[in-house]
């Protein structure tokens, strides 16, 4: 009986498949990845065939055993990267139709130290966002805050420190919003 020698090509995808798999464990080791987005990413690599890489969203999710969502996360990650590059694939109907059909993915090797810088980069960028939506939020519930504090000083004094009822709470209240939504529109 005659063995079969595989072809070029599957012994060059085999190698592209196990030395990807090593630099996935390097970048979940290095906490790069996490450990959905390595399983994601490794059921990609298992549908490397001779004529490419093509599953659809749906395909890596079942065998990775999550959701699609989680899939198009990874795979953004990713490309992110530089671990895959995707080329949207068009086909044509029998009626003649364009049609979108699953993307071409190309494997590719990358530096880990590249890696991490770009995810230094990434994290420093969110940190950033966070930042400036935590200082956002802070100076509206200050300008809030000092309003509502000035009405209720106003309101209490004439009162002479006596005890609201549960109606003049409410008016104070309604005022408070009335007057910081006039605000909001004057900054506007």
């Amino acid at each position: 009986m005659e063995r079969r020698k595989p072809c070029a090509q599957t012994k060059e995808s085999l190698v592209t498949m196990v030395s990807f798999s090593s630099q996935l464990w390097k970048l979940t080791q290095a906490k790069l990845l996490t450990g959905k987005e390595h399983l994601v990413l490794q059921a990609l690599a298992s549908f490397k065939g001779d004529k490419g890489l093509f599953p659809s969203h749906t395909t890596i999710a079942i065998r990775a055993g999550c959701s699609c969502s989680t899939v198009i996360r990874a795979l953004s990650k990713a490309y992110e990267l530089g671990l895959v590059e995707k080329v949207a694939r068009r086909n044509v109907h029998a009626s003649g139709r364009i049609v979108r059909g699953t993307n071409l993915y190309t494997l590719k090797r990358i530096d880990l130290t590249e890696a991490k810088k770009l995810m230094k980069e990434r994290t420093k960028k969110l940190k950033d966002a966070l930042e400036r939506k935590k200082r956002q939020f802070l100076n509206s519930f200050s300008m809030f805050q000092n309003q509502a504090s000035h009405d209720s000083k106003s309101l209490i004094s004439s009162k002479r420190n006596a005890h609201l009822s549960v109606q003049e709470y409410l008016s104070l209240i309604e005022v408070w919003g009335k007057e910081s939504m006039e605000q909001k529109i004057a900054q506007e």
